[in-house]
């Protein structure tokens, strides 16, 4: 149950840092906002101060900031959303999804100053495949390969390049458990998509620790990594035909996130921020209610030099809510029955 319950947390504290990035912009921009809700459907607790309501509402698929001079509403008074410069607006629209990103980067920072980065890998066992050829000559995690056939080994890259380019061939390993040295015999397999020989672990990471500073920018350039990454395989999967079998709803992020959280702290920063930036990306996709949808509009503005007409703009974004929130049901239902 601990482990569920941070894997909510986390995922309500990503919908929350989005909408509080729309929400902190637009009012800083002079945007009159009428309400900042969590969830959608009936509300479960609201309060009001000032202008806004804040609530807290009971379908939990997602969150939203109500402007004036949004969607349907044609409000035309100073604090509309419509009256203010394009420039503004998109930083409105931007907020979001940027809250994400640098969500994540915060994450990855947490991750660099506290843990440390990977810098290379040791020659120690970190966990073993089940099954494989390590785990069956009786390895544990913590023991360290010190000599192969007979010699010396100086470091973790050493002694995977020696496995790797030992498909079928016994190799006799020399392991240091505590303070005892034994020798067990194993046989790498051959592993035909990378052509390479596997005995089933992985070894234990070498680490820097990083100042404020330094993690900040590693957290940065690892969001931008990450971006390239998720984009590539969207793609892959959009060429496969593959993507409406791979999309996951609410259930299943927090599933994933609490069994993140089952294998260790580590995981858990890791997997939270990968998932910060699944939701910033994918908000950002030119679909009708999503923010790149919104800002697809802004660019068509700024092309004709008029907006479009506010109702049928607003008509849109109002299908195109139905039919992610259409989806959204249907991968709950889905993910629910494979749990």
């Amino acid at each position: 149950m601990s482990t569920i319950l941070w894997a909510i947390l986390a995922f309500g504290l990503m919908i929350i840092v989005h909408e509080l990035g729309h929400f902190l912009v637009a009012k800083r921009a002079g945007i009159t906002v009428y309400t900042f809700a969590i969830g959608f459907g009936p509300s479960l607790v609201s309060f009001r101060r000032g202008e806004t309501t804040y609530a807290i509402n009971l379908i939990p698929f997602g969150g939203y900031v109500r402007m004036a001079g949004e969607d349907l509403d044609t409000a035309e008074e100073e604090g509309s959303f419509r009256k203010k410069p394009l420039w503004q607006r998109a930083l409105v629209i931007l907020a979001g999804p940027g809250m994400n990103l640098f969500l994540a980067a915060l994450i990855f920072t947490v991750i660099a100053v506290s843990v440390g980065i990977p810098v290379g890998v040791s020659n120690r066992i970190g966990q073993l495949v089940p099954g494989f050829p390590a785990e069956q000559a009786g390895l544990r995690p913590g023991d360290a390969i010190v000599a192969i056939n007979g010699k010396r080994v100086g470091n973790g890259e050493e002694v995977v390049e020696t496995i790797h380019r030992s498909p079928g061939v016994p190799l006799v390993l020399t392991i240091r458990r505590g303070e005892k040295e034994f020798q067990v015999k194993v046989t790498p397999r051959f592993e035909e998509r990378r052509g390479i020989g596997l005995i089933g672990f992985s070894p234990e990471p070498l680490r820097a620790r990083l100042d404020p500073v330094r993690g900040l920018s590693w957290g940065l350039l690892s969001v931008g990594r990450y971006i390239v990454v998720l984009l590539s395989a969207i793609g892959s999967l959009f060429r496969e035909g593959h993507v409406l079998e791979q999309l996951a709803g609410p259930v299943a992020a927090v599933s994933f996130l609490g069994e993140a959280a089952q294998a260790g702290f580590e995981t858990f920063l890791y997997t939270a921020a990968f998932l910060s930036i699944m939701i910033g990306v994918f908000n950002l996709f030119p679909f009708p209610a999503l923010d790149g949808g919104r800002l697809a509009f802004l660019a068509v503005e700024a092309i004709r030099r008029r907006p479009v007409d506010p109702k049928r703009e607003g008509f849109i974004h109002l299908v195109g809510f139905m039919l992610i929130l259409l989806l959204l049901v249907a991968l709950t239902v889905r993910d629910i029955g494979r749990l």
